[in-house]
């Protein structure tokens, strides 16, 4: 069937406005600017039907809306009825001239002020006297003519029914009445609407088309679509579409091509800056690694040295003892050296990447690129540019990576691990070396803050320099006592092999003895060995504690930084892609509009 454009275009605007205003406020972009209502702000599109009391005005629009607005004892009625369709307001006012109510005339006349489309329903039979004088009064007095449709209901009364034989004697009758305006200038419509609800209720395809066909359905919608397209009424609909249209554009002014360099250009400062601070990383742990390697390495060779000078006689046990005093003594000192070695080295790597951002972020490719994003932001450029600038900050785009406290401070806390007292045999070490050395040299003052302070500060508290009572413990029990884990077996064995000497001089007992001695050698130098790799493995454990800590959470706010900005491009193309869709649908359907003929 025919279908009413100026119905399903006013359904579809309303449909399209809803979900341009829906998706704007979803993005967050201004709708206030958009069409409050469709077709227009200024009312809605009006079809007033007007004619003679039963002639068949409401079965008339209900034929072309598929609706019932039957009006029901229209003779009572003492106000036009409006209703809503489709983006359309009809009209069906009461009957005129039928000298039983005279206000009538005064409802039906206001209704006629505002309408876009005048539908002027007769019967088959005619104008009669008053109505003739009623449409010329509309038609040529009032000039109303150019949006008038003449429709000719009840078709289905006639001698020959709805065909073009019976038309074409009614056609004759009317143009008496319609001169100077040929009826076919009002887009005449001869229609049966009792044919077209017995179609409608027709299960067989034939029979339905036939009834159709002499319902005049189509012809009269077909007339109705050629009326809108020719004086313009769809006009009112293409206002309110261009308004659409200019806003959705307004709002997809997405970035240009020099913003999405300068965004690329931030990305990769970003990383850089990133790389800077995790290449130093690094290398720092790889050197820390090495200086505990070769910390466990000097200990073996203490071990076997020291195993090496032991005798195990009774006559050398003072002397052995005075050896084991002395090498714990020397495994105390490679302790201390081990732990300035870190010390320093950490040191260095808070003040090399320090100077190797700072050196990066002065340098002419980061100072443009944080200039472009000022320069941006105060062009008034994309949101995305814009957001993007909040999120480098006004202040430079790195302001720095590392924060510390006074370095005297940490660094000391980091010594105490070689310095402090551990058991009788150690406290006269307590105070000197490193601790002492560095307390005197301090560590300089790091870049004073990530992005104003907010990543944390490098340094502030390294948890491999505190105090740790277990460690400490553990120290004790290597270095002191009878149980000592290294030299404890050694001195028990001292007299063991005495007593095993006096009772077994014979000489086969010889190669048993030299065997339980190589056996207590190797458990002094195994106990080095083990004493190097436990204290190795806490301190490399505490060292790797202290970067995931305090230096993880400056690479993750990079990492942040950039998928805040992967974020915001990602959320700027989906924006775009349905901005796009969204003008696009509104562009086609103002193309359809212009179209119709």
């Amino acid at each position: 069937m025919e279908e009413f454009q100026l119905s399903k275009f006013t359904k579809e605007g309303a449909q399209l406005l809803r979900e341009v205003t829906e998706e704007f406020n979803r993005l967050g972009i201004d709708a206030s600017r958009l069409p409050k209502t469709f077709p227009d702000d200024s009312g809605k599109i009006k079809l007033v039907f007007v004619g003679q009391y039963s002639a068949g005005k409401s079965s008339i629009i209900k034929m072309l809306t598929g609706e019932d607005v039957a009006i029901g004892a229209a003779i009572t009625t003492q106000d036009s009825t409006p209703y809503e369709w489709n983006g359309l307001e009809i009209i069906d006012t009461p009957g005129i001239e039928t000298e039983l109510r005279p206000d009538h005339d005064e409802i039906t006349y206001e209704q006629i002020n505002h309408a876009a489309l005048l539908i002027f329903v007769i019967t088959n039979e005619g104008f009669s006297q008053r109505m003739g004088d009623h449409f010329r009064t509309l038609a040529i007095e009032q000039k109303r003519a150019a949006n008038m449709v003449l429709v000719v209901n009840k078709m289905d009364r006639t001698a020959l029914g709805n065909v073009p034989e019976q038309q074409q004697v009614i056609y004759e009758d009317l143009k008496k009445v319609t001169t100077p305006h040929d009826p076919k200038d009002l887009f005449v419509s001869f229609v049966d609407t009792a044919s077209y609800f017995k179609a409608m209720q027709e299960t067989d395809e034939r029979r339905k088309n036939r009834r159709l066909e002499r319902s005049g359905h189509d012809v009269f919608v077909a007339n109705l679509n050629r009326f809108v397209a020719q004086k313009g009424v769809l006009q009112k609909i293409n206002l309110p579409l261009n308004t659409i249209a200019a806003e959705i554009r307004n709002a997809s002014g997405g970035s240009s091509d020099k913003e999405k360099a300068d965004i690329a250009a931030y990305v990769e400062s970003v990383r850089k800056e990133k790389k800077i601070l995790l290449d130093a990383k690094r290398e720092c742990l790889e050197d820390i690694d090495r200086i505990i390697s070769d910390f466990k390495t000097e200990m073996s060779r203490h071990g076997r040295e020291t195993a090496d000078r032991l005798s195990f006689t009774k006559d050398a046990q003072a002397d052995d003892e005075s050896k084991l005093s002395d090498a714990q003594e020397r495994a105390k000192l490679f302790a201390e050296d081990c732990a300035q070695k870190i010390s320093d080295r950490i040191k260095k790597f808070s003040e090399q990447s320090d100077e190797n951002l700072k050196t990066y972020e002065s340098s002419t490719f980061v100072q443009q690129v944080q200039v472009n994003l000022l320069g941006n932001l105060e062009a008034g450029s994309s949101e995305l540019s814009q957001g993007l600038t909040a999120i480098a900050g006004t202040g430079g785009i790195m302001a720095g990576a590392l924060a510390v406290q006074q370095g005297a401070q940490v660094a000391a806390q980091f010594a105490q691990t070689a310095v402090t007292p551990l058991g009788h045999i150690a406290a006269n070490v307590a105070g000197r070396g490193v601790g002492n050395a560095l307390m005197a040299q301090g560590i300089p003052q790091p870049i004073a803050g990530f992005l104003g302070g907010k990543a944390g500060g490098l340094l502030t508290e390294l948890p491999i320099f505190r105090t740790d009572p277990t460690l400490l413990n553990k120290f004790a029990r290597i270095f002191t006592g009878n149980g000592a884990k290294i030299f404890g077996a050694g001195l028990a064995a001292v007299g063991l092999i005495f007593t095993a000497w006096n009772a077994y001089k014979e000489n086969q007992r010889a190669a048993e003895l030299e065997r339980e001695l190589r056996r207590q050698r190797n458990d002094i130098m195994t106990n080095f060995k083990n004493y190097a790799e436990d204290i190795g493995r806490e301190l490399l454990s505490k060292v790797r504690a202290y970067m995931t800590q305090n230096v993880d959470p400056i690479v993750a706010a990079f990492d942040e930084k950039i998928k805040a900005v992967e974020a915001m491009t990602a959320n700027e193309k989906i924006k775009s892609e349905k901005l796009s869709e969204l003008l696009k649908q509104t562009e086609n359907l103002i193309a359809d509009i212009q179209a119709c003929k």
